[in-house]
């Protein structure tokens, strides 16, 4: 058995931009500020990441019987010096905190949880787990503000710190580089909401009002349509959802549908070409933001609100994703393009800044 510096733990390898990028940040950071020399990753796929080697698959997409991965985890963080869990909304349910602490039993109490989001939680027993994993891992760091006065409330003498989401480290990737292109086209993220609401109806009524808008913008700028999967899982992906609004968009309308890319520095740089990004996925509006391209937010959860407040999003750029405003939408959009977009208070450069305090252990 070969011995690894740290586990890393999070969604990894399900085909999500969000998590890959924070995996990339994660690795980054790991051998930067701790020394790492090689990990172990919580990936269901096998990866291969820019700047990383190779890395097969850590757990089974398909378990051959029931606690084979909770088996296949325990074994890592058995034979690692610490556990690390790097970035996403990862603290919010009993099963998934128990194991956490479980993890951090076995490398011997070293666990650092960087670049996380709280709540909400699902019971009061997740809430009583929570503050007893915070009080066991070796440096906690939140990536918003809601998060950090939640965390200090359940479990005040952890060594808590407010700090970032864990994407801007992503700028200081050294095979990171923008092509200087001319911006052109509209970029859209969608997440399929309904599998969260279980309310069909809704959706189709939110896709209705998006088509009526990316009409109404094409018409009135001209600009082309891209739909970004940030997700490519076969049933829970994007690729259903974007396939359904371009569906109700006319033929008149020049839509292109990008499919979902595990590179995500690829993810990064296309991001830069658009003149602006319309986005639900959290992480295709962090990622926009960080490829400086002018972003307006469908809000569907209190961590798109979260992400919002800390970068300093104007108001007029923000929109709940539940009831879009079609005629605030169309006029925000088509004004922004003609006449620029306000910029977010924080800069990228000072949100990377923010990030890197994910490291100050």
């Amino acid at each position: 058995m070969i011995f690894s510096d740290s586990y890393l733990c999070g969604y990894y390898g399900m085909q999500n931009t969000g998590d890959d990028a924070l995996l990339l940040a994660t690795a980054w950071g790991a051998k930067k500020f701790l020394g790492d020399k090689n990990h172990r990753v919580s990936n269901v796929a096998p990866l291969h990441l820019p700047g990383l080697p190779y890395l097969p698959a850590g757990l089974k997409v398909q378990q051959r019987f029931r606690g084979e991965n909770r088996l296949k985890q325990s074994l890592h963080a058995l034979v690692s010096k610490r556990v690390i869990f790097g970035g996403g909304s990862v603290l919010h349910n009993s099963h998934d905190i128990n194991l956490k602490r479980q993890l951090m039993t076995l490398s011997g109490r070293q666990g650092l949880a960087l670049g996380v989001g709280l709540g909400p939680f699902r019971d009061s027993a997740a809430e009583k787990n929570c503050a007893k994993f915070l009080n066991e891992c070796e440096f906690v760091g939140v990536r918003d503000v809601d998060s950090f006065a939640l965390a200090k409330h359940i479990a005040p003498q952890a060594k808590i710190k407010l700090t970032f989401d864990l994407a801007p480290l992503l700028l200081l990737n050294k095979e990171l580089k923008f092509d200087r292109v001319a911006r052109a086209g509209i970029c859209v993220c969608l997440c399929p909401y309904e599998r969260l609401s279980s309310d069909s109806a809704a959706e189709h009524q939110r896709l209705m009002a998006l088509a009526q808008a990316i009409v109404r913008v094409h018409r009135e700028t001209g600009e082309a349509i891209t739909l970004l999967d940030f997700n490519g899982h076969a049933t829970l992906g994007d690729k259903q959802v974007h396939a359904a609004l371009r569906a109700l968009l006319p033929a008149s309308v020049p839509v292109t549908h990008l499919h979902y890319q595990q590179n995500p520095l690829v993810v990064l740089q296309q991001l830069a070409t658009f003149k602006v990004v319309v986005s639900m996925r959290l992480h295709g509006s962090v990622l926009a933001y960080l490829a400086d391209t002018p972003v307006v937010s469908l809000s569907y959860h209190s961590k798109c609100d979260g992400w919002c407040r800390q970068i300093g999003q104007p108001e007029s750029l923000q929109f709940d994703a539940k009831q879009i405003e079609v005629e605030q939408l169309v006029q925000v959009i088509s004004a922004g393009l003609s006449q620029g977009f306000m910029a977010p208070t924080l800069t990228p450069a000072e949100a990377m800044e923010k990030s890197l305090t994910n490291w100050s252990i």
